[in-house]
């Protein structure tokens, strides 16, 4: 992905080195996809081209460190059911017939986004609605989280599950009272029927996900962690497309993967940690246990709405075997933790692994911690593991949080406490389940979602600095890439972004409603919002 690119001179502007820099330059030159300078205009050395900023603030560009931007792809192809879309049950289930107008019968209609949170009903259709409203096409749901599918009896037929089917270990299929299957998944049984369902046209696919990869580089990401290659469709075959991707050309983002396989599985698909400056493969993705908002996250105490502590996703001394024998390969290990029975079995697992097979520096991670077990900060900060958390939860989820947890819902996404303990806090998407733009998620961290009502745990705020820090070096520590990126001073990588107000000078709300006028990557623009309305100049450099 090497190419030739101008040096470039950006000034008249804000220049942040850092999201602790205080007395910010007014100009920066780019070179050879590095920063070669800062400081005072009067001081630049000679550049190619010329950007004036025209006083706009520009940032080392953000890094989004967990995200699913394949299954953000998939999504662009299917009916989109978000409440934004349709707010209650009936509009759901009108956009898909529409669909069902639109193919030829026995086709597939799929839609994406449904969450019963945002519906004036607060639940899930249910498999007789579907069938009364679309009784000759296979239909098939994803709630946003992907921990969900809702299917109609068609595609339940198709498929080959009945009424006698039985749970799979870390999942459940939903009944009625006298048995019957409602319709609805969750987890490794939504797993079954996703991987099962037919899959979707390649090409497209691929369109979708470099127009999915092009938009987030406008939000001003500079590098994404896709969170688990194999969570949307299978890993061979997300796999097999994001190598097709990659085969067609620059991609304008630098690119991590959580690889959704044991040990094993990475080994016969001759799989070994990478550390690719633009195409890194360092991870393996576990999930512990289930999620908040279907109540299938392993806690210790009952939800408040319901009298469940949630299930682990594997069996716990299974998930902590796996855990030894990536550490033992070399791998740095990620983990879906919700719930603080599940962060606590995993903090254990790290602490035997690296007992077992001392390596320094591993940098595990565990992704949400969304309900804190006690002490576990203080384990962490010993292991050197890092705490990856989606702020905008507190929006997208707000109902179902306080549904859950009631006056516990205080202790949900902490964000202060992790940094006093002295453990590396970054702030990430987890889109299309978080918001995607980088901006809700550093709003959410330092206003707590207070936009929308009083403030989920005001004490766990976050600063704006610290906010930015997660997703501009914190991003970077998650790849174990700030040695080279994630400042903008000499000798590190040119990605940066340019936007329409300065960050640091913001409320919560308002950051939320920043826009990214310019984006660089390794040194070349690769968004740019601003010479569009002739808002700045880009000319060669006089001598």
């Amino acid at each position: 992905m090497n190419r030739v690119v101008p040096s470039i001179l950006l000034t008249n502007g804000r220049i942040y080195r850092s999201a602790w820099d205080e007395a910010p330059a007014d100009s920066i030159v780019v070179s050879d996809g590095k920063v070669i300078w800062t400081g005072a205009a009067d001081g630049a050395p000679a550049a190619d081209e010329t950007i004036d900023l025209d006083g706009r603030t520009v940032i080392p560009g953000l890094t989004d460190a967990h995200i699913h931007l394949f299954a953000i792809a998939h999504a662009r192809l299917q009916v989109p059911v978000t409440p934004r879309d349709a707010p209650t049950v009936g509009a759901v289930l009108a956009l898909l017939v529409k669909r069902a107008d639109d193919i030829p019968a026995d086709k597939w209609v799929l839609g994406a986004g449904l969450d019963e949170n945002g519906l004036a009903e607060h639940r899930l259709p249910t498999r007789a609605e579907i069938d009364a409203a679309i009784p000759d096409h296979p239909v098939l749901i994803r709630r946003f989280c992907g921990h969900v599918a809702v299917v109609n009896s068609m595609a339940l037929r198709l498929l080959g599950i009945d009424d006698r089917i039985a749970d799979p270990e870390g999942g459940t299929f939903s009944r009625t009272a006298a048995g019957a299957l409602d319709g609805c998944a969750k987890e490794s049984a939504a797993e079954l029927i996703f991987r099962a369902a037919p899959p979707m046209d390649r090409g497209e696919l691929i369109a979708a996900l470099r127009a999915t990869i092009a938009d987030s580089a406008r939000m001003g990401l500079v590098a994404a962690v896709e969170a688990a290659v194999g969570f949307t469709v299978g890993f061979d075959d997300e796999f097999a497309i994001w190598n097709e991707l990659r085969k067609g050309g620059d991609v304008p983002m630098r690119l991590g993967f959580m690889n959704q396989l044991d040990p094993d599985e990475a080994v016969a698909r001759g799989l070994v940690p990478s550390q690719d400056t633009d195409w890194q493969s360092m991870s393996l993705k576990y999930f512990a246990d289930g999620i908040v908002g279907a109540r299938t996250a392993a806690v210790s105490e009952d939800y408040a709405d319901m009298p469940s502590r949630g299930f682990f996703m594997r069996d716990e001394a299974e998930l902590q075997r796996v855990i030894g024998q990536a550490q033992a390969a070399g791998w740095q290990v990620a983990v879906h933790c919700c719930g603080d029975r599940a962060t606590d079995c995993v903090i254990d697992a790290y602490e035997k692994a690296q007992i077992a097979h001392p390596r320094a520096d591993m940098r595990h991670r565990i992704e949400h911690y969304f309900v804190p077990p006690e002490g576990g900060l203080m384990r962490m900060r010993t292991l050197g593991a890092l705490v990856v958390t989606q702020p905008s939860f507190l929006t997208r989820m707000r109902r179902s949080i306080a549904g859950a947890f009631g006056a516990r819902a205080d202790r949900c996404y902490p964000g202060r406490s992790v940094i006093d303990a002295g453990v590396t806090y970054i702030a990430s998407s987890d889109a299309p389940t978080g918001s995607w733009s980088p901006w809700d998620g550093i709003g959410d961290a330092v206003g707590r979602a207070s936009d929308d009502g009083p403030a989920i745990g005001e004490g766990e705020a976050v600063n704006v600095r610290e906010a930015i820090h997660s997703y501009t070096v914190g991003g970077a520590i998650a790849m174990k890439q700030e040695h080279w990126r994630g400042t903008l001073v000499p000798g590190m990588a040119a990605d940066l972004i340019a936007l329409d107000r300065d960050p640091f000078n913001s409320d919560a709300a308002s950051l939320k409603s920043i826009q990214v006028l310019l984006t660089m990557v390794r040194g070349a623009v690769v968004h740019d919002a601003m010479s569009q309305h002739g808002e700045w100049r880009l000319a060669a450099r006089l001598a």
